[in-house]
């Protein structure tokens, strides 16, 4: 079995993270909450950042730099090794 393709969702944000046949790269894209904007009638319009990471499948450091990135971009702040770890598993899950 591989997977190809995931969908994460955060408090701060969502990405898509996939993988090609025969690529090495892993891509990443997604989108972080950038702020609220009031208007009329008490609704908030969303703002979003559009981001994009690519982690190298073969190599398992750099999968876990762009896991600490994904975590503090989604989660919107820096986590503990705990919370790292869940994104490296999405991360090494493709690269497998």
């Amino acid at each position: 079995m591989k997977v190809r393709r995931i969908e994460v969702e955060a408090a701060n944000g969502d990405a898509r993270l996939w993988r090609d046949a025969g690529e090495a790269d892993i891509h990443i894209e997604g989108r972080r909450l950038e702020k609220g904007i009031e208007t009329e009638g008490a609704k908030t319009a969303l703002v979003y950042d559009a981001f994009s990471l690519l982690a190298d499948a073969r190599d398992h450091e750099h999968q876990m730099k762009v896991a600490r990135i994904l975590q503090s971009t989604l989660d919107g702040y820096r986590g503990t090794a705990g919370d790292v770890a869940a994104y490296a598993r999405l991360i090494e899950m493709l690269a497998d």
